[in-house]
C-alpha cells in the first residue's frame, strides 16, 4: 500500500462553534497540529504519497505543510467544493473525489483523530495478504460505551469478519468503536456512487456505505487497533488527547 487519502475539509463546528478562521485538523495539540500526527502513522505504515481533501479554509492545511517535503511525506491536495452542499458533504462523498485519482489499494483516515501506540502497519499488512477482503475497518475496543454512540457500532463475525454497521448507535451491539481509518480498493468508488442519502442525516454516510459491502456478499474485516483512541470532537475531548500524548512521551 502506496498512497493515502486524508479527509481534513469539514468546520468542525462542534469542536469550536464560533470560529471558523481554523481548520479542526489544524488545531494544535501539544504544539502541533492534529493533521500532523496523522501524517506521522501514514509514514510509520510507509506511505510516501498522501491526498489531503481540503474544503473549509483550505489554504491553512495547504500553507502549514506546502508539498510535505518537511514533513517526510509526498503532498497533493484535492479541493471539496461540496462542503457546504448538506446533500454532499459527508464522508463519502469526500472519499469519491479521489475516484479519477487512486486506481489501487488505499488507507483513508481522518485528520482530526488521534491514535496513541495504534497498530496502523499491522492492520495494513493484513489487508495486503488477505485478498478475499474487499475493504478493512480500523476498531478500537473501549470500556465506555458511550464512545461508540458517538462514532458507529459494528456488528462482528467469526475471523472479526463484519455482519453490519450502525451510525451514532442508540444499542451498540458491543464496546468497539469504529474508527476512521479504513483501507479500500478502488472498488469502493463504486459503492459510494450506489449509496443512498442517509434519512438521519439527509446526505451519503460512510458507514451506509460500508453495509453496501456486506450486503453485496463481499468481505468486509475489522481490525482492532488496540493503543489509545480518541474522536476529537468538542474542547475536552482535547484535553483528554493531549494527556494521551502527554503520557505517551513519558513512557
Amino acid at each position: 500500500m502506496k498512497k493515502a487519502l486524508v479527509l481534513a475539509g469539514g468546520k468542525g463546528l462542534r469542536f469550536h462553534p464560533e470560529r471558523e478562521d481554523i481548520p479542526k485538523p489544524m488545531t494544535m495539540l501539544a504544539g502541533r497540529p492534529l493533521l500532523s500526527y496523522v501524517l506521522d502513522i501514514l509514514k510509520k505504515i510507509n506511505i510516501r504519497e498522501a491526498y489531503i481533501v481540503v474544503g473549509h479554509k483550505k489554504e491553512k492545511i495547504a500553507d502549514y505543510f506546502k508539498d510535505g517535503k518537511n514533513f517526510g511525506i509526498k503532498l497533493e491536495y484535492i479541493e471539496n467544493n461540496n462542503i457546504n452542499d448538506p446533500k454532499r458533504n459527508g464522508l463519502s462523498d469526500a472519499v469519491l473525489l479521489a475516484k479519477d485519482i487512486i486506481d489501487e489499494p488505499f488507507i483513508t483516515i481522518l485528520g482530526d483523530e488521534v491514535y496513541v501506540g495504534t497498530k496502523h502497519a499491522e492492520m495494513a499488512a493484513a489487508f495486503e495478504k488477505d485478498n478475499s477482503a474487499e475493504s478493512m475497518i480500523a476498531v478500537y475496543e473501549t470500556e465506555f460505551v458511550e464512545e461508540v454512540k458517538k462514532n458507529y457500532s459494528v456488528k462482528l463475525g467469526p475471523d472479526n469478519t463484519v455482519l453490519d454497521l450502525e451510525e451514532k448507535p442508540q444499542k451498540p451491539w458491543n464496546n468497539f468503536v469504529g474508527c476512521g481509518t479504513y483501507l479500500f480498493r478502488p472498488s469502493i468508488f463504486k459503492y459510494i456512487e450506489k449509496t443512498e442519502f442517509s434519512s438521519r442525516s439527509g446526505r451519503k454516510e460512510l458507514a451506509d456505505t460500508l453495509r453496501m459491502i456486506v450486503k453485496d456478499n463481499k468481505m468486509l474485516k475489522a481490525y482492532n487497533i488496540g493503543g489509545k483512541y480518541l474522536n476529537i470532537n468538542y474542547p475536552e475531548d482535547l484535553i483528554r488527547a493531549e494527556k494521551m500524548i502527554s503520557a505517551s512521551e513519558g513512557e
